[in-house]
């Protein structure tokens, strides 16, 4: 290892920073790399790289561990979460965002410019894992996935070069990289467009869960007269008896509709309409808001906790899905999950780049369905086969899924989100920069 790669960055299990540069954000698994490297710069990432090549050791990369699907066992991990800086350019609407580097570091230095990116629901999400994996959020029916934002990449490829790609530098690698996921190398960089967004009509409904049969399949018809300018999804959630929740939610059970609408606050509330009309909410928290206070509309945990969740892209939804979901986590059934969620895809989603290949899975896909249960004693033990028993349950209407909604229970699937001639480029670009398989993925190789 060279000397730019030295202790504190520099971490073996015994040593007492160890814990604290491998936790991640989902703690069902515990990570256990023989070595730790956090990088404090790209040229870290360099020496790392072509010391593990050299030694022929496997690498792992972490920012955030939002999607940790393996304990990374015999790996060098390379942890980018000291890689945050943000550059943000008014004039050109585009930031430049460290490997490591969060959505909220996003969204707060472009606020100021009147500007916002395409996040995912939680701010607390890392940029780059975001964006490689297709990435889904609030404002992608207005203006497309994460990956269609990505103007450039900086990436240490397994050869130890770090390379600038884009459409016109190694189109093949940027391509791949835009929405292919993992395998490919170590973002120590990245380049993303920004919109004129400040402020938006959005926030959360909660309906008590009774009444979630009339609200799912309302929404299931309602959703068809949303321009692209507004998202929405409805969750059937559980919610523990956590003493920070408003008291008529504290452990509730409730379907939460979101909605987020880029035109007026007027209009918004127009559309909105119908869906209001259904029920009597127990909490009505949809209003104008800045773009920055977009983590509200979800209002995804924030902190740290062990789950098993599973998930699929539908094609469609049709009156019998909704039959099927209700069955499987809706009112009266004795299940530990806390979330059976539907959100709707489509509008811009659904646009091709101009690219010759398009490495984005789900594209054509109505929906995304997603189950999540806690990991704690003593429903642990049957939480796996609950987030199944979603899926399962709309089965016939499932073709695919999604890179970043593949968590443990994905197990090999992760290579069988791409059709046949996509998942053929996917492996021989990976190949052509990494041939001996030093980057390790999970069910593409």
């Amino acid at each position: 290892m060279t000397t730019s790669v030295t202790a504190p960055a520099l971490l073996r299990p015994e040593d007492a920073e160890f814990t604290a540069a491998v936790a991640p954000f989902v703690t069902t698994l515990t990570p256990r790399p023989d070595l730790v490297v956090a990088a404090r710069s790209p040229g870290d990432v360099v020496a790392a790289v072509r010391w593990a090549g050299a030694e022929g050791r496997p690498v792992t990369v972490q920012a955030t561990g939002h999607q940790l699907v393996s304990d990374l066992a015999g790996s060098v991990l390379i942890s980018t979460r000291d890689l945050d800086g943000v550059r943000v350019d008014p004039v050109a609407r585009t930031a430049v965002v460290g490997g490591g580097a969060r959505w909220k570091q996003v969204i707060a230095a472009s606020a100021p410019h009147g500007l916002a990116p395409v996040s995912g629901s939680s701010s607390n999400v890392g940029v780059a894992g975001f964006c490689l994996g297709g990435g889904h959020g609030p404002l992608s029916r207005a203006f497309g996935t994460g990956a269609d934002q990505v103007r450039r990449i900086r990436v240490v490829t397994a050869d130890g070069i770090e390379r600038d790609v884009d459409a016109t530098r190694e189109p093949d690698l940027f391509a791949v990289m835009c929405g292919g996921k993992a395998g490919f190398g170590v973002v120590t960089e990245i380049e993303i467009a920004l919109h004129p967004v400040s402020r938006l009509y959005g926030g959360g409904i909660f309906f008590p869960g009774e009444a979630s049969p009339q609200v799912l399949h309302a929404w299931r018809e309602w959703i068809a007269t949303l321009p692209d300018e507004a998202s929405s999804s409805v969750a059937l959630l559980r919610l523990p008896p956590d003493p920070s929740l408003p008291p008529p939610l504290q452990g509730a059970f409730v379907a939460h509709l979101r909605f987020a609408y880029l035109g007026t606050a007027e209009e918004g509330a127009a559309l909105l309409a119908p869906m209001r009309a259904v029920a009597e909410p127990v909490a009505d928290m949809v209003d104008e808001m800045p773009f920055a206070a977009i983590d509200a509309i979800h209002a995804d945990p924030t902190e740290p906790m062990p789950v098993w969740d599973d998930s699929a892209t539908l094609s469609e939804l049709p009156a019998e899905a909704v039959d099927a979901l209700l069955a499987a986590a809706g009112p009266g059934v004795d299940t530990p999950l806390i979330i059976a969620e539907l959100r709707q895809l489509g509008g811009a989603i659904a646009r091709r780049p101009d690219r010759a290949h398009d490495a984005v899975a789900g594209r054509d896909a109505g929906f995304t369905l997603y189950a999540l249960a806690p990991m704690f004693p003593p429903v642990a033990a049957i939480a796996p086969a609950a987030t199944r028993a979603v899926v399962d349950a709309l089965r016939p209407r499932v073709d695919g899924g999604l890179p970043n909604f593949q968590g443990l229970a994905s197990g090999g699937r992760l290579g069988a989100l791409w059709d046949a001639e996509t998942l053929a480029w996917l492996t021989s670009v990976r190949e052509q920069y990494d041939p001996a398989g030093m980057f390790r993925t999970v069910g593409l190789r």
